[in-house]
């Protein structure tokens, strides 16, 4: 069953592609955004991470820890992702079990639609940026992103109807910044009274 906002997110403990443990939102403060893609050659992913990287400076201002899910090896990851250094942790679930954990799920009809009916992201991928396809994990995963408060409640979840079907960088943005006005908002109480 999909999740939605206001579910809890299930946790997770997964060794990044650089060995550091990562975890799941509610354990230093931080809001997550949380990325499933694709394999490490599909040119799409490697659009959005591109996406990712420019705004992260964004994302920093308002403390948000950011972590991308491959369906790949750590090898495929390393040598497929076109990005060299990537300012954010790169988690492998080749076994796909955080894809389990929140039920991101191939979808054939998503894939094949995301060529014939909207091709526009796909092809801007290959052949404006030059993200070409590596054929040797091909799968019909969909990407999905969540934004998990810090107390582990999901505030977003999206499921990808394709490829390209990504929430837009400036609306993560807005949610994100609506989270924190809240956060701000709350009443401190006076602990010397």
């Amino acid at each position: 069953m999909k999740l939605r906002p206001g579910n809890k997110a299930p946790h997770f403990e997964i060794l990044d592609v650089n060995g550091s443990l990562q975890t799941s939102a509610g354990n230093d403060g931080s809001p997550v955004h949380l990325s499933f893609h694709r394999h490490a050659g599909c040119p799409p992913c490697n659009l959005r991470v591109h996406e990712l990287m420019v705004a992260k400076q964004r994302f920093d201002k308002l403390g948000v820890r950011m972590l991308q899910v491959f369906e790949s090896s750590v090898e495929h990851i390393r040598k497929d992702l076109s990005h060299g250094e990537v300012p954010f942790p790169i988690l492998p679930d080749r076994q796909r079990k955080l894809y389990k954990q929140y039920a991101v799920n191939p979808s054939l009809g998503g894939f094949i639609s995301s060529f014939l009916l909207r091709p526009g992201y796909s092809m801007q991928a290959m052949f404006k940026h030059g993200y070409w396809p590596k054929f040797k994990e091909v799968t019909t995963m969909m990407p999905a992103e969540f934004i998990i408060a810090p107390d582990g409640t999901i505030k977003l979840a999206h499921y990808a109807k394709d490829l390209g079907d990504y929430v837009p960088i400036d609306s993560l943005l807005k949610l994100l910044t609506g989270m924190k006005a809240t956060e701000s908002s709350i009443p401190v109480t006076n602990l010397r009274e």
